[in-house]
Parts: C-alpha cells; sequence; structure tokens
C-alpha cells in the first residue's frame, strides 16, 4: 500500500522561476519517491514524499522525462502477476489487459519488478 507525506502545501500559481523536480528510487528493497516544489520570487517550498508508486500527476511527469519501459507480464520471462497486482493495486480485468498487452513502467519500476528479490523473501 502507497504511504505519502506531505511536509507543506503552500502553492504560488506556477511561473516561469517555480522548479519542480520527482523521482522514483528503491532504498532496502522498498518502491519510494519524492516530489520537490521550490519558487525563488514567493519563496515557497513543498516537499511530498512516499512508499510504493507515486501518486497518477507525479508518476506522469516521472514519465514524460524518463520515458517508459515496456514489460511482459506473467509466464516464464513476465513480471509476476501477484506483484504486479499487489505493486499497482490492479483489478482483475486491469491484469487481464496487462496480461494481453504489457505493462508500461517508469525505468526504476521496472528493475524494481523485474530485479532480484531482496533478501528475507517477498517485496
Amino acid at each position: 500500500m502507497a504511504e505519502q507525506r506531505m511536509y507543506l502545501t503552500l502553492h504560488c500559481e506556477p511561473c516561469e522561476e517555480c522548479v519542480q523536480e520527482d523521482w522514483q528510487f528503491i532504498r532496502d528493497g522498498e518502491l519510494r519517491w519524492e516530489g520537490f516544489e521550490h519558487c525563488p520570487r514567493y519563496e515557497v517550498y513543498a516537499h511530498d514524499d512516499g512508499r510504493g508508486v507515486p501518486p497518477p500527476w507525479v508518476r506522469e511527469r516521472i514519465m514524460a522525462r524518463e520515458g517508459t519501459v515496456h514489460l511482459q507480464v506473467g509466464g516464464p520471462d513476465g513480471v509476476p502477476i501477484a506483484l504486479l497486482r499487489r505493486v499497482y493495486g490492479l483489478t482483475i480485468a486491469e491484469i487481464v489487459a496487462a496480461r494481453t498487452t504489457g505493462w508500461r513502467a517508469t525505468p526504476v519500476e521496472a528493475r524494481y519488478l523485474t530485479g532480484p528479490t531482496p533478501r528475507g523473501g517477498r517485496r
């Protein structure tokens, strides 16, 4: 289950000076994400982070910047269906569609889904 924490929620209207950064990483065998916003004009800072897959708006920005990796789902060479369902919270219908067409993941998500299982068992 994704966990999200927000430190500050003050936002100005986006201007040409606003800086926004979003990224994903794997720490201690766990998928994580962070987002940072800063407006030097109004001295506004915001930081957001969490465990699991990022919220859709953060994930979309990461995918736009880094692209996607097409993963096969199920079968001997594919991502295990149970893992995909647990990580993304997909419905059975979404799993059936992913089994047919594959799954688009960010590069970090692809490493997490296809990498070796961390010591201690399950992800």
